[in-house]
Order: structure tokens, then C-alpha cells, then sequence
């Protein structure tokens, strides 16, 4: 086979802008060609596609003519290095705006071309546009940031669980001393009330001194007692044996065997609502135990309210009492073992009635009254038509 001749292969010089020209702009990616007065002297058509800019209207205009002013002064920052180097200028990322507005994400290489005798005329800029890529990047990081987010959320759920459960093993260990302990001091405690109920009556006629102190000696045997009951109240919260109740029960119960003092007026506001699905006697114990704090902060008297109101699928029981209040130092701390707004308590009874509680589905929460004193609201689960 006889070789090609070359000649048969070659251009004719005429026709070697024309072809330059017809291969640039077959070339996807967009191409500019500027002299170094910083005009456009070709671009193909893949430059105009991007920037939605005809070559007529770029062809003898510079960067100021079609951009904002702060991308025109950096593509000519970048114009000027490549001159001055002489060398190529590589770009992996710069801000484009085009015709439409919208803003593109570029990678430029800024190349020299010299004539014959090695003098750079004319700047090539070869562009990729890597706003799909950038697109791609942000979205991953969003996805990234959202998975992250998620994993972070069940790593504190599984720490909120364990802290739970250890929470929940520790009470058991301490329900099981308590029990022991609670039998252990009541008998010696039973043990001082019948001695000093003996010498009452041992001593018909006693001076005041002895008096207070008997008295003194009973105060303390109860105050005793009940510290032990806020314990063991504390550490056995036992599974609730839920059934459906009617609040105006709750409302029964809450004030049941309670000694209400003649200067405490006790109010209750119940219309008709739902029946909630509890634990019956827990709830007894958790507004028990509320209705005991508000008693003590009324010590002078005051008002005693329970109320009642539906919203969405729950009951809102509100014990509000008219007492001192609760200072802001303690309010912030109060659901903590040993913070009481009562001088003398353990601050045991408001943290158990709200265990109690959330035993019940519910929730326990202090909210700002109407006028001074306290509100504590339960929020405590509807019975559904299955339940019973």
C-alpha cells in the first residue's frame, strides 16, 4: 500500500481560519480568545450558551461591558498575571454572573499565545463549568450535615436512655435500702413517741419547759416519719396499672384524708371533659403530694385551686395556690433531689409526683399563675374508646 501524501492531508492556508474556527467551536467546553487591550476577539459557541451573550454583541468588549464590577476586576487581576508571567494561570474556582442572572461556578485555565517570534498577543481562557459539581458538593454536605445531625440526635437519645436506665436501676438499689432503712429508724422513732407520751402522762403537771420539749420530741418523730415516707415515695415508683378515670375523681381523690387548714378556701373548677387514662392511685400519691406543698406554702391562708381543661388529645390538671411562691434561684432547680422552696423538706414530694406522672404517659410542669403563688400543671393522657 503506497504511503499518503502528505500534501493530500494539508489545510489550504486559506482555509485555516475558517477550520480553527469550526473545531473551537465544536469543543464543548467554552473558549475565549482576548488580545491584550483585554478584548474579546473569539469565543465559540459554547461561551455563549453559558453566559446566554451572542459573540457579535462580546466580540471587541471587555469583561467591564458584560459583568459586575467586582468579577470584571478580578478576571482582569487574572489577565494581568498571565501577561506578566507569561504562563500559564490556572483558576479552580471563580464566580461568574450571566445575561439571565444566574451565577455559574467556573474552573479557568488563562493560557499565552505568541507569534513567531515568541511575543504573547492574545490570552486563551479555557473554561470548565463546574456549577453541577459545586451543586453535587452542597448537596452532599447537606445530606452530610442532616446525617450527622440525625446520628448525633440517637447517640443523645441512646445517652438519655442509659442515663435512664442506670437512673432506673439506681432507684431500685435505693427503693430496696430505703425499705430496709424506713423499717430500721421507724422502730426506734415509735419507740421515742411512746416514751414521750409516757412521761406526758407519767407527769400530769409539768413546768412549760418540759412541755416544749415533749413537743418538740413529737415534731421531730413525724418530721422524721415523713422524710422517711418522701424517701421510700422516691425510690419506688412501681409500673402503673392504668385504667380510664374520670377527672372529677382526680378531684375527689386529690383532697381525700387530706387535713385542710380552716384558713385555706379550696376551689374547684372542672367542666365537663374526657375521662383520662391513669393510674389511679398514683395520681392520688403525685396531687397528694402537691397539694401537701401548696398547704405549706399557704401558711397564713389563702386559696387552694383545682382546675381542669382539655386541649388536643390531653387533660391539663392545675393545682395553683396563693402562697409565697417560689423564689427564681430555686424555681430554675427545683425538680433537682434536696431543692425544696420549703425550708425543712428534701425537696423529694414535687420530684416523685412528677416521676408518678410520667409513669402515666403525662408530663408535670410549673407555669407562671395568674397572681402570686404557684401552678403546677399535669398533663395527662385521654382515654381512647379501646381502653378501659
Amino acid at each position: 500500500m503506497n504511503a499518503v501524501d502528505a500534501s493530500a492531508m494539508s489545510i489550504p492556508r486559506e482555509l485555516d481560519k475558517e477550520f480553527l474556527a469550526e473545531v473551537i467551536d465544536h469543543i464543548a467546553h467554552p473558549i475565549f480568545v482576548k488580545d491584550r487591550e483585554f478584548r474579546f476577539v473569539l469565543l465559540n459557541r459554547a461561551m455563549e450558551g453559558m453566559l446566554g451573550i451572542s459573540r457579535a454583541e462580546m466580540l471587541g468588549h471587555t469583561d467591564y461591558d458584560f459583568f459586575p464590577k467586582e468579577q470584571a476586576d478580578w478576571f482582569r487581576e487574572k489577565d494581568v498575571e498571565m501577561f506578566t508571567l507569561g504562563q500559564r494561570v490556572e483558576i479552580t474556582e471563580e464566580p461568574i454572573t450571566d445575561k439571565g442572572g444566574h451565577q455559574h461556578t467556573l474552573a479557568t485555565s488563562k493560557v499565552p499565545l505568541r507569534d513567531a517570534s515568541g511575543v504573547i498577543t492574545h490570552l486563551v481562557g479555557i473554561i470548565h463549568d463546574i456549577t453541577p459539581l459545586k451543586r453535587a458538593e452542597e448537596a452532599l454536605r447537606e445530606v452530610t450535615s442532616a446525617l450527622e445531625l440525625r446520628m448525633q440526635e440517637r447517640t443523645n437519645d441512646l445517652l438519655e436512655a442509659q442515663t435512664e436506665l442506670v437512673r432506673r436501676e439506681r432507684l431500685a438499689v435505693i427503693g430496696l435500702f430505703a425499705g430496709t432503712l424506713a423499717h430500721q429508724i421507724r422502730n426506734p422513732l415509735g419507740s421515742i413517741k411512746n416514751a414521750a407520751y409516757l412521761v406526758q402522762l407519767a407527769v400530769p403537771t409539768m413546768d412549760d419547759d418540759l412541755r416544749r420539749a415533749l413537743a418538740i420530741i413529737q415534731d421531730e418523730v413525724a418530721r422524721a416519719n415523713q422524710i422517711i415516707t418522701d424517701l421510700v415515695d422516691y425510690a419506688r415508683v412501681s409500673s402503673a396499672q392504668r385504667r380510664v378515670v374520670p377527672v372529677d375523681l382526680l378531684m375527689e381523690i386529690a383532697l381525700s384524708g387530706m387535713d385542710l387548714p380552716a384558713n385555706v378556701t379550696v376551689v374547684t373548677e372542672c367542666p365537663a371533659l374526657p375521662k383520662v387514662f391513669v393510674d389511679p392511685a398514683q395520681l392520688q400519691r403525685a396531687l397528694q403530694k402537691l397539694v401537701k406543698n401548696a398547704l405549706q406554702s399557704m401558711s397564713n391562708g389563702g386559696t387552694l385551686t383545682l382546675s381542669a381543661r382539655t386541649e388536643g388529645d390531653a387533660v391539663f390538671f392545675a393545682v395553683t395556690d396563693t402562697g409565697k411562691g417560689i423564689p427564681d434561684d430555686v424555681r430554675s432547680r427545683l425538680f433537682e433531689p434536696l431543692v425544696s422552696g420549703n425550708p425543712g423538706s428534701l425537696g423529694l414530694g414535687l420530684i416523685t409526683a412528677r416521676a408518678l406522672v410520667e409513669n402515666q404517659g403525662g408530663a408535670l410542669a410549673l407555669e407562671k399563675s395568674d397572681r402570686e403563688g404557684t401552678r403546677v400543671v399535669l398533663r395527662l393522657p385521654v382515654a381512647h374508646p379501646t381502653e378501659h
